[in-house]
């Protein structure tokens, strides 16, 4: 299996990395939600944070991807 991942284009692996963010920035914005009142106001802001770069990673990453196809 590692062989073959090996051969996988760069682009594809970046496709890959995306709808893992995207997959983890759900789980995290379901997470604020449902608990952001039982979080401190510094664990919040971390968690927002959190949330805002990795919109920006996503957002650069499929920007690269569009730029290259």
């Amino acid at each position: 299996m590692k062989k073959i991942y090996e051969y996988i284009s760069i682009d594809e692996k970046k496709k890959e990395v995306v709808e893992k963010l995207k997959a983890d920035l759900k789980q995290l914005e379901q997470e604020i939600n449902q608990n952001k009142d039982s979080f401190s106001k510094l664990v919040c802001e971390i968690l927002y944070s959190t949330r805002d770069k990795w919109h920006l990673e996503i957002e650069e990453l499929e920007n690269e991807i569009k730029a290259n196809s």
